[in-house]
């Protein structure tokens, strides 16, 4: 591996003119399964690839296993990676003239934490301690690895880097962590998200899905009343897809007991190979009990908008855009925009106080996707589901997300009313009459 900054002499090429960065490699398994791997490049100031580097070699994860997931992604520790070496290599060449990854020293990593930590985004805010935490301990690992392949070569050493403790997994048994020996000062950040979406405010929005954007009404149904994540929306497939049902009903007679969404499996969407978006946890999603009768209504009314639009067969994606292509995570963001917009013009002129002020909130306030997603939270706690079946519902690996809404039920319970049983027939109805208009 060469580690050298450039190939061609800094006399006819400024230093600056180079950035480290990721290139994906997109893949389809025998069985269809999408995967990528990101490489380290060296671009130019053009953003052409000059270099393939081979450091992303040093940032896998589950290194320590002998069989790994095929679609596990180190994308998160490369850009950790990459913005180490941007910094150390390029943008302070002048600070420390380190030439090669393997002369990097301790003082230069820590240099780099401390500016990482202070560095503002485009929003103006700063780096949470959960982001740099990361930041540290991806680095760290990454350099860990590099030493352990290369040790001669590399300047740093173990003691360095990391210390080594015993400590106790959840199930009891002792284990031995590795604890990065730096210390970051961060600049505490209040983030307040908006995503609270009343529930008198989600039924005019969803009346005016119907109306105005039909191609992602359905999409806002999954969201809100099975609890996918955006991107995983866009994942979803038609019944009678070639790679299988996207959509499984469980029927007694002509009732419908149970509706999965089948998200196992991140495939090919498109033609083109452009990825619509990214299912964060593979896994057959339930509709949930109370939603079932609202939500098999809103799939007839989606599937009669789709038999007058044209769509990839070979596909069959459950969500189009103009082009009869599969929708991505980006047309549904804006479809969705647009709809808050017509939104707030309708709630700016409720004869309600509370939707005249919910829609002054809009104004002051960005509503995105996730509101829906935290809108069927809501309703999960408020119909009385404990900590394991939020957890169920929602999709999560894990507990925390769901405690998070259990701790603050009492806020949620004065903040928002609960929707009643009747509450997604009756405004399902009036989308369907304006639908069919």
């Amino acid at each position: 591996m060469n580690g050298n900054i450039i190939s061609l002499p800094l006399a006819e090429k400024s230093r600056a003119d180079y950035r480290y960065g990721l290139y994906f490699h997109r893949q389809t398994a025998p069985d269809g399964t999408i995967y990528e791997r990101p490489l380290i490049v060296l671009r130019n100031e053009y953003g052409d690839i000059v270099r393939f580097t081979g450091l992303h070699t040093f940032a896998e994860p589950f290194s320590a296993k002998l069989c790994v997931p095929l679609t596990s992604s180190s994308k998160e520790r490369l850009y950790h990676v990459c913005a180490m070496l941007n910094y150390i290599l390029i943008d302070q060449y002048g600070q420390f003239e380190i030439d090669h990854v393997f002369c990097i020293t301790w003082e230069a990593i820590n240099t780099f934490f401390q500016s990482y930590a202070y560095e503002q985004g485009a929003n103006g805010k700063f780096r949470s301690r959960t982001t740099i935490e990361k930041c540290i301990n991806n680095v760290t690992d990454f350099f860990r690895r590099l030493k352990s392949r290369f040790d001669g070569l590399v300047l740093l050493e173990p003691d360095e880097l990391y210390t080594e403790k015993t400590v106790y997994s959840r199930n009891g048994r002792q284990i031995m962590k590795r604890v990065p020996l730096f210390q970051v000062k961060h600049i505490p950040q209040h983030t307040d998200i908006f995503r609270e979406l009343p529930t008198k405010a989600f039924q005019i929005l969803l009346n005016l899905a119907f109306r105005y954007a039909p191609d992602i009404a359905f999409a806002i149904c999954l969201q809100a009343f099975a609890g996918l994540r955006a991107g995983e929306v866009c994942n979803v497939r038609q019944e009678g897809c070639p790679a299988g049902n996207g959509i499984i009903f469980t029927c007694i007679g002509d009732d419908v007991r149970k509706i999965e969404i089948d998200i196992t499996r991140e495939l090919p969407m498109r033609s083109d190979g452009i990825a619509v978006g990214r299912i964060k946890r593979e896994r057959k999603q339930c509709v949930y009990s109370p939603f079932i009768r609202a939500f098999r209504a809103a799939y007839e009314y989606h599937k009669a908008w789709l038999a007058a639009h044209r769509f990839e067969e070979r596909y069959c994606p459950m969500f189009v855009n103009s082009k009869g292509l599969a929708m991505t995570y980006k047309d549904y963001s804006y479809r969705f925009e647009k709809l808050v917009g017509r939104l707030r013009k309708q709630l700016i002129g409720s004869e309600d106080p509370e939707m005249r002020i919910y829609g002054q909130l809009l104004y002051e306030n960005r509503l995105g996707l996730h509101a829906l997603r935290h809108w069927f939270s809501v309703q999960l706690v408020l119909h009385g589901e404990d900590i394991a079946q939020v957890q169920f519902w929602r999709g999560d690996r894990n507990p925390e997300s769901a405690l998070t809404y259990l701790q603050n039920k009492g806020d949620l319970i004065r903040e928002l009313k609960a929707g009643s049983e009747f509450l997604t027939e009756i405004l399902l109805d009036e989308g369907a009459r304006r639908f069919d208009e």
